[in-house]
């Protein structure tokens, strides 16, 4: 039985400003390697955070919406922990994907 989160990440400004792509796939490749369906990610925004994490003054945002069965979700977050372009993120439980994504 699979479950539905909403990721909310916020990534290096630098590494996005290099290779968005790149960036988006990091986070998304740990979700797929661990069993996960993307069932949607999109840029959010830009921004400045309320306190500098680790050096950095911005980050952008990215929103994602996943099924997965929830035994994997603790090994996903493990290793998105581990990844140093991801500054923070939010993972929770979700009813269901909004119509708007």
């Amino acid at each position: 039985m699979t479950q539905t989160y909403e990721g909310m990440f916020l990534l290096d400004n630098q590494t996005v400003r290099a290779d968005w792509k790149a960036a988006k796939n990091a986070v998304l490749d740990i979700a797929k390697k661990h069993g996960a369906e993307v069932v949607s990610a999109r840029r959010w925004d830009e921004r400045k955070p309320a306190y500098v994490i680790r050096g950095h003054k911005r980050g952008t945002y990215l929103l994602t919406y996943i099924k997965s069965p929830p035994q994997n979700v603790a090994i996903i977050r493990r290793d998105i922990e581990l990844d140093e372009r991801v500054l923070r993120y939010m993972l929770l439980s979700t009813e269901s994907v909004p119509d708007s994504e």
